[in-house]
């Protein structure tokens, strides 16, 4: 019994270091394959657009967003009124309770040809405190 059961043994031995053999060589990886190469970091150059006119209203709201953060309620010209996030007009610093008028540049990532939601201050054409800002 000892012969016969040494001979169905060395088959499944040698079976077993087959399949172990070809586990391993596939995790290896081949010398003909190229590293991963990552995309380059997209650095953005930013222009200023033409200079608008927009009215600040004197009162904050929450903003439509997915962070909690003040905005800022501006009507433009055509008097659409729209959200800044308060901290998103460079060189602007409004006190609650003025409603301001000024003229500011939007930015825009020239790469990509779209408006990036800063805006540049050129001057404050007026400003004029509200008694009672909602």
């Amino acid at each position: 019994m000892s012969s016969a059961y040494k001979s169905s043994k060395t088959p499944l031995l040698l079976v077993g270091l087959l399949s172990a053999t070809a586990l391993l060589s596939a995790c290896q990886t081949s010398p003909f394959a190229k590293d991963p190469v990552p995309e380059p970091r997209y650095v953005p150059s930013i222009v200023l657009g033409d200079a608008q006119t927009l009215t600040i209203m004197p009162n904050r709201v929450a903003c439509a967003s997915a962070l909690p953060m003040q905005c800022l309620l501006a009507k433009s010209k055509d008097g659409s009124v729209f959200q800044i996030p308060y901290d998103w007009i460079e060189d602007f610093q409004p006190t609650l309770g003025t409603e301001y008028v000024i003229s500011a540049r939007p930015q825009i990532d020239e790469g990509k040809q779209n408006l990036t939601g800063y805006w540049t201050l050129q001057n404050i054409v007026s400003q004029r405190m509200v008694s009672n800002p909602q």
